[in-house]
């Protein structure tokens, strides 16, 4: 969607898709870009640009403030992308997994267990879902209350990862695996304390050993079944590792990694920067895109490169 605005509307995090210029010269060497510091606002309200067009699909809104975006205007934007019967279709099926999912997510934190059946379900719904209505069904998943954080986190993560790897051109089969994986790679955090995950502060040295056990202990739960596929405990184990030697638990680097956990690194964290927190507003997917392709050494640069061409070039994602 694209907005014409006055340049006192300017805010960073905005996508200019155009400009109204003084001049010819500055107009034929103009190239839509992102707004990323607060110099590129200061040289475009003292330049000579008239006013601005930005595209609210690949950046901040002017409804959009730093603490977040209301319902009302998250409402909107879907609508002025989605037509209601592909947001009613995404919605639907949220409703149909969520009792499979909540069963998982019980599950992991009332016995430590994994309800494998139910997790099967839940990714053949979402597989099903995606086949024509990724892009929708991901967008709902973004404004989150702070109750359904983990269980919308889980059901987009799956999503993306099968939109993924279907663009990828992996086999059904593999794609299963893969959604799978997204859908149960948070399941660890189920065994830690709730105020230390909702907790918007600062985490303590010993609060951030919790968390950072997650992924040994989403391991643990999904291997006692002893039917999990190898890719689905490497995705729980290792997608909080870097391509760098930098992340954990195990500081793995490059290939040593697990091919599936590099997936599921690159989908874990999009879906993270991009999702409305009630303590935080969501990046675009531009803001998003920047930020991991500046994080030299976090993850595989090819795959994110693929994860762009096919999911962002593509439009697959909005």
């Amino acid at each position: 969607m694209l907005k014409r605005i006055q340049l006192s509307q300017l805010r960073v995090g905005m996508f200019i898709k155009d400009m109204e210029f003084a001049t010819q010269r500055d107009a034929a060497r103009f190239r839509p870009f992102l707004l990323s510091k607060g110099d590129d606002v200061r040289r475009l309200t003292s330049g000579h640009v008239r006013s601005v067009v930005i595209d609210v699909t690949k950046g901040v809104d002017v409804a959009e403030t730093a603490q977040g975006i209301d319902k009302a205007s998250f409402e909107a934007d879907l609508l002025a992308i989605f037509s209601g019967r592909e947001i009613s279709r995404a919605r639907k099926s949220i409703q149909d997994v969520e009792p499979h999912l909540r069963h998982v997510l019980d599950d992991a934190r009332l016995n430590a267990g994994f309800a494998d059946d139910a997790a099967s379900a839940a990714v053949e719904r979402i597989m099903l879902e995606t086949l024509d209505n990724a892009g929708a069904l991901i967008a709902v998943t973004k404004l989150k209350e702070k109750d359904e954080t983990t269980f919308l986190h889980s059901l987009a993560v799956s999503a993306l990862m099968i939109a993924f790897g279907r663009g990828l051109g992996h086999k059904e089969d593999d794609v299963r695996v893969l959604g799978l994986g997204g859908l149960v790679h948070d399941l660890g955090k189920m065994a830690v304390p709730g105020e230390i995950l909702g907790k918007s502060g600062k985490l303590t040295a010993e609060e951030m050993d919790l968390v950072r056990a997650h992924p040994q202990k989403g391991f643990e739960m999904v291997a006692k079944t002893g039917t999990a596929p190898t890719e689905v405990l490497d995705i729980c184990r290792f997608h909080h590792e870097r391509y760098d030697g930098g992340g954990y638990p195990h500081r793995l680097s490059g290939k040593k990694i697990p091919y599936v956990a590099r997936v599921a690194a690159i989908c874990d964290v999009y879906e993270a920067l991009t999702t409305i927190r009630p303590y935080k507003r969501a990046y675009s997917q531009s803001e998003a895109i920047n930020l991991m392709m500046n994080s030299p050494g976090h993850f595989d640069q090819p795959l994110l490169s693929a994860f762009i061409s096919k999911m962002i070039v593509s439009d697959a994602l909005y």
